[in-house]
């Protein structure tokens, strides 16, 4: 068989500068220059890239054939909204991925109406929704870290309808205590790391000869891993992006704010209350005598001596009773009377 004729038969051939697959001309692989701005642009263009490459699933969905596959994962630290924009446009492109949700990070609230719905319309995306655990802060709540995830896991399936079978650490991989768990499917599994591993973490493409790697001379598995939050419709700086994130945090809290008082200014019993304190009639109550209600008196009587009868019954009349009495006796004889 010539060379030519090996090329053609192979996963993929190089003449030039552009790549082959099966034969069919690929599209042209972004430049690094564009990876780096980390445009949605560019973003469309990698992934219009990798589909004529691998076949690119979820984790839940990682082929057992020997074919070239991406597993295409994305950890929500910081925006739904964000990954709910980069869900549609996975949707559009016919590409499905992983998206991990935190519960215990501080830039969302997973419980809030608002996210469920986010997270809800992601799944119905096709995309798979998993557990982004946080080891460090299941160990600040000094209790079982196995428990704590597992209860993650059936809050998560609860608010989704869905089950869960895929989780992943949010921060290093060292030190894992689910690394080997069986009952999900974990992305930092010791067989995962045997993969090519590409990460955005703080818009920093790491290992950076992993990603030339994979747009060059495609290996034959890959995990590629996009935090929503870093993709802009804009170019744009880390710096300026993080100021852009808490700029949209403040707006939240003054609109909380706002929402707050408007409650604390219209709800008729702090209106009541105000104009009770400025009367001051607080004053009169403190001095006032209160006077016991009769009727309620007469009734706690009652009870109180429908309650002795029965009691002074059982004691007389049953085994306990009389052994209580008994045990009395003897108490008495050793100590003394009791008062």
């Amino acid at each position: 068989m010539s060379r030519w004729a090996r090329a053609l038969t192979s996963h993929k051939f190089q003449i030039g500068n552009r790549l082959f697959n099966e034969g069919v001309l690929l599209p042209k692989a972004p430049t690094f220059d564009e990876l780096k701005d980390f445009t949605l642009k560019s973003y469309v263009k990698l992934l219009q890239y990798l589909t004529h490459i691998y076949k690119i699933v979820p984790f839940c969905e990682i082929p057992r054939k020997n074919i070239p596959y991406l597993i295409l994962r994305h950890d929500i630290d910081i925006s739904l909204a964000a990954a709910l924009k980069m869900a549609w446009i996975e949707r559009n492109l016919g590409v499905r991925s992983t998206y991990f949700v935190l519960f215990s990070g501080k830039s969302y609230n997973v419980l809030e109406g608002e996210n469920v719905n986010i997270l809800r319309q992601i799944s119905k995306l096709g995309h798979e929704i998993g557990l982004h655990y946080h080891v460090s802060q299941y160990r600040s709540y000094g209790r079982d870290v196995k428990k704590t995830l597992k209860m993650e896991i059936q809050l998560l399936e609860h608010l989704l309808g869905r089950k869960v079978y895929s989780i992943a650490r949010h921060g290093p991989w060292d030190r894992d205590p689910f690394a080997t768990i069986k009952q999900y499917i974990n992305a930092n599994h010791p067989r995962f790391r045997r993969n090519v591993f590409v990460h955005d973490s703080a818009r920093a493409w790491t290992p950076l000869q992993g990603l030339l790697k994979a747009l060059n001379d495609p290996p034959r598995r890959v995990q590629l891993l996009t935090h929503p939050e870093n993709w802009q419709e804009e170019k744009i700086s880390r710096e300026a992006l993080l100021e852009r994130f808490f700029q949209d945090a403040e707006k939240k809290n003054k609109a909380h704010k706002r929402q707050l008082k408007k409650i604390w200014q219209t709800d008729p019993s702090v209106i009541e209350y105000e104009a009770f304190i400025e009367k001051g009639e607080f004053t009169q109550i403190h001095n006032q005598k209160i006077k016991s209600n009769p009727k309620m008196q007469s009734k706690l009587k009652r009870s109180l001596n429908y309650y002795g009868k029965i009691f002074r019954w059982y004691m007389i009349n049953t085994s306990f009773g009389w052994n209580i009495h008994r045990l009395r006796e003897i108490v008495q004889s050793k100590f003394g009377p009791t008062p």
